[in-house]
Formats: structure tokens, sequence, C-alpha cells
């Protein structure tokens, strides 16, 4: 779109907004959604097994759409499309100042909505609830807290190692088409299927999905990194295997979406960091690669290519941070998010806030806006409550892959062979097919036996840690 489109923009996705709104605020929708609720605690037979799981969705869409004027609703989709554009604008001139007011008003939109939508505890439970159902600050809290703890640990095992992955093994000449074949094998060999879903390139990786026959990936390529283009489809993949896992019967219905965000983040990251971060996906997957890049991977082992592509360092940008900083980054957001919706924290003060906690968190100076608060784009489009979900997703995967050894014992060794199969059917039965006719707590519960936990996490982290800098 051209720079100077924004204001058009912004009006054509006020107009739709609010025929999305009225569509399921009008009087027969809501009548509607009235007698799927008096049907709902009866389960009296009028309504099938399946219709009671998409009722009770489309209730919950109702009610969201209802307790948010429609004046509200317009301000902010005028809002947050102006913003979007102005955030590109600042983050390119690395200036927080250009981007102020827009966030200023924003963030006051964030307070609004939290009051229409309504809380107990805190206002942000209102809008996390967007994006993570049921979940609250009172058990965020000290989750992040007992996280951040356990990756300063780490990260002191890491500092006072002498053992340092070779990543230059990854940063050599990588030929775009071979990577982009060899990303396809792989994802294929998961389960994709590429008769309903299909992959293009794009500036940031994303997967969008129509229905459980058309769900489209894509990812981006560097030829001096061979990391990209190959986790990043495959993270893609993970989001496209459930959208492809989803009941049929969901399509154009409000079910067929994940349960939540973090619980779609889990089965990315469950492929992406789990999966092929293994040792043991290395032993299958190193073959293939070498068919691609003789010259360049000839003489590289798995062990070799384990250490290189699990290395621990912190950085300053959150989309290429490794498993163990990540959570880090997340948690300075979560803190910004909280502070600006409950008035402890100005818009004004949000640059050396960061800039502080930063080194706090991760001990390194933030030299710029660009490589500090203005990174990413979800302030500009209203996602204050979007950022726990990437941590949430990782702390699900951690309980998946503790559920799956419990009862695929031996997933390391199909992991060895390249037989995905068994795991995709395990992913399939146990969370794809219900999208999201349970909240994410639910659906926890049923799959692991356990309430959400930090545990599993850091056990995780902990070995792998362990295995590549200490004694293990």
């Amino acid at each position: 779109m051209p720079t100077a489109a924004a204001e058009a923009r912004a009006e054509q996705i006020e107009t739709l907004s609010v025929m999305a709104h009225t569509l399921l605020t009008e009087d027969r929708t809501k009548q509607l959604a009235e007698f799927f609720e008096r049907s709902l605690p009866a389960q009296n037979g009028e309504l099938t097994e399946l219709e009671h799981c998409i009722a009770r969705v489309f209730v919950r869409e109702v009610q969201q759409a209802t307790v948010l004027p429609e004046d509200f609703v317009r301000r902010k989709a005028r809002a947050t499309t102006l913003a979007q554009e102005r955030w590109k604008q600042a983050r390119q001139q690395s200036s927080f100042a250009y981007f102020r007011e827009d966030l200023r008003g924003l963030v006051e939109l964030a307070r609004e909505e939290a009051c229409h939508r309504g809380y107990q505890h805190h206002p942000y439970d209102a809008l996390l609830d967007l994006y993570e159902p049921g979940m609250t600050v009172q058990e965020l809290d000290p989750l992040f807290t007992q996280l951040a703890n356990s990756t300063r640990e780490l990260l002191e095992i890491v500092a006072s190692s002498a053992k340092k992955p070779d990543r230059k093994i990854l940063e050599m000449y990588f030929p775009a088409e071979n990577q982009l074949q060899a990303a396809r094998e792989i994802i294929g060999a998961m389960g994709f299927d590429f008769t309903a879903g299909r992959i293009d390139l794009s500036a940031h990786p994303f997967c969008t999905s129509f229905a459980n026959t058309d769900v489209r990936l894509t990812t981006r390529i560097n030829e001096y990194d061979l990391r990209s283009c190959l986790f990043g489809l495959i993270h893609e993949a993970g989001h496209g295997l459930y959208e492809q896992g989803m009941r049929a019967d969901f399509n154009g219905t409000f079910a067929r979406e994940g349960a939540s965000m973090g619980i779609h983040e889990s089965q990315s990251l469950f492929w992406e960091a789990i999966i092929a971060r293994s040792e043991e996906f290395w032993h299958w997957a190193l073959p293939l690669l070498r068919r691609y890049f003789p010259s360049q991977l000839g003489e590289v082992t798995p062990r070799q290519m384990y250490r290189a592509i699990n290395a621990v360092e912190p950085s300053l940008i959150r989309i290429e941070a490794d498993e163990v900083t990540y959570n880090m980054h997340i948690i300075l957001r979560y803190e910004i998010e909280k502070q600006l919706l409950e008035g402890s924290l100005s818009v004004d003060e949000i640059p050396s806030y960061w800039n502080d906690r930063f080194h706090q968190l991760l001990g390194l100076d933030v030299p710029d806006d660009a490589r500090g608060c203005l990174q990413d784009i979800h302030w500009s489009f209203g996602g204050v409550g979007y950022f726990p979900s990437y941590t949430l997703g990782k702390l699900y995967a951690a309980m998946f892959r503790r559920s799956l050894l419990e009862t695929i014992p031996e997933t390391p060794q199909l992991v060895r062979n390249g037989d995905f199969a068994p795991i995709h059917q395990w992913l399939r039965s146990n969370i794809h097919q219900w999208g999201r006719t349970m909240k994410p707590s639910e659906l926890v519960t049923k799959v692991t036996g356990s309430t959400l936990k930090v545990d599993d996490f850091i056990e995780y982290a902990r070995r792998k840690v362990q295995r590549i800098y200490g004694n293990a």
C-alpha cells in the first residue's frame, strides 16, 4: 500500500469493522445467542454434541461484541490503521517520539476497552482474555517470576561455560531455491498436506487459513543463514497442521480457530523447537539437506548441527532470540503493558523503562529505539495482551511433549527415523481436531492431566543447556 493511502485505508477498515460488529450485535444475532445460551446448560437434546460446542463459541463471540459500543469499534479501527503506518515510519527513523502520540491514543483505547469488557482484579485481564480465554494476571505473575528466575540460572551456566557452539556452519551460502525445496520436503514429511495448502514468500513468515482444506504458509529466505527459511517454514507448518487437522464440520463457524493464541503457538513451537531442534531430528534431516547442499554440509555432523541451532546468547531482537532468552523479551513487554493499563507507567517513560529493564533481564545495552521499544508491530495494531501468548505457547508445548513421551515413549527414535506420522496423529487426535471448542485450560488439563505450569519447560530447557554447555 502506498504511504499516502493510509487515510483512505483507515476509512475502509473503519467501515468494514463497523459492518462486522453490526452483524454480531443486531437483534436477530442476539436472539440466536440467547437461545443457544439457554440450551447450553440443559443439553436437552435440542443440540447435538457438535452443535453444542459450536454454539458455546458463538455465544462468547456475540457477547464479546455486544459489550463494545459501535463508536468505540469505529474509533479503534481507524486509530490502529493509521498507527501501523506511523509505527513503520517511526521504526525506520528509530524515533519513538514520532510514534508517541499514536501510542498514547492506543493506550487510552486499551483502557477504555478493558472497562467495556469488564474485569475483576486488573484491567489487563480483560484484554488478555481476548487471546488467552480465562487467563489472568494473578495466574501469569507467579509463572513469569519463576520463569525469569530459572532463565537467569541457565544464563549463568552458559556464561561460565568454555563450550561455544560453532554457528558458522549455518551462515555459509545456501542458494534460495534449494532452501525452499529442502524445507518443503521436510514439512511434507511432517504431514503438511500440499493438496490442502501451499507455500509462498513474504517479508515476514505467516500462516493464514480459510478452511481446513485451504491453508497457506509463507516464509522468507536469507541465502547466508540456513535457519531463516527452514525454521520459519517448520514453525508456520506447525500452525498449518493445526488448521488442517480441525474437523471439517467446523468450517464456516467460529469454532474453526485455535483454542487460543497460546495453544496455536504451542503447535508451531512443538515442531520448530521440540522436534526440529532435537539432536534426533538431525540424524534424519541432515542427510536430506546434504542432497541440496553437499559442499556446505558434507562434513557437518548431527551433533554439530544440534549445538549450532541451539546456541544461547542474549540478543536485542525478540524474533531472533534463542529458546532460553526469548521469554525475557516477553516478560519485559508484559510488564510494560500491565503498567500502562494500570497507570503506573506513562507512554513517555517507555523508552527509558525498556532500556533499563532490558539491561537487567539480559545484560545488554539498547543502542536505539528501532532495536528497542519500536521493534514490534503489536502495539500499533492494538494488540495489548497478545505478547504473553508466545511464552504460554512454549509452556504448553513442553507440557504436550511430556504427555506425548508418556503415551509414545519411542518418540525420539521415531524422530531419528523421520517417522513423524504417529506424532502428527497424536497431535491431531488430542489437540487439532477440537479447534476452539474447549478453553485452553480445559484442553491442557484433558491432554496432560495438569493445569498450566512452568516446570516442564524449565526441565526441557535445562537439559538442553546442560547438554550443550555443561558436562552432560
